[in-house]
């Protein structure tokens, strides 16, 4: 990673620059139509998801420029909405941003490693992530992570359905 990028766990004083990362990474899903929480989500709900689990920020310059939340267990209303989210030792992806600036330098795979690392040393099993079908790019990253799908669902108050995917930890996430 560029020595000019640190990253280290949320601070409750982070939630409004994390709830301006979040906007500005998700305006290109509003963009689409799709009503993500991040896209205009307020600070207090940002506080609340990234102290829901572990987050954490990747700084240049003073500034968040990226994040990733990891929790276990996942919350309690996407367990209720799919019993994948219920299987027992499964840590769930929350919240992956990365400023459109810096996108494409690898800030989501430092993240996504940590949160792996994170996991693994929890006793999860697996992990499970859920994205908008129609963000094909979102799809095709986690795939790419080894995700696969699972289950189809719709959240509350949302404009479209969200693929259900996970993904085992083995040794090399650890």
């Amino acid at each position: 990673m560029d020595p000019a990028l640190s990253v280290r766990p949320f601070r409750a004083s982070d939630a409004a620059p994390l709830t301006d990362l979040l906007h500005a990474a998700y305006a290109e899903l509003g963009a689409m139509g799709l009503n993500y929480t991040a896209v205009d989500q307020d600070v207090e709900t940002t506080r609340a998801r990234a102290l829901g689990g572990q987050c954490w920020v990747i700084e240049r310059a003073g500034q968040i420029v990226a994040s990733l939340t990891m929790s276990l267990p996942p919350s309690d209303g996407l367990r209720e909405l799919t019993a994948e989210a219920r299987v027992g030792d499964r840590a769930w992806l929350n919240q992956v941003a990365v400023s459109p600036a810096l996108r494409g330098r690898g800030l989501a795979a430092d993240l996504w490693h940590r949160g792996r690392r994170w996991a693994a040393a929890r006793q999860a099993t697996s992990i499970g992530v859920d994205t908008a079908i129609p963000a094909v790019h979102l799809v095709r990253l986690y795939e790419s992570w080894g995700f696969e799908t699972v289950d189809t669902i719709h959240w509350p108050g949302k404009t479209y359905d969200s693929v259900v995917m996970a993904r085992p930890l083995g040794p090399s996430d650890a």
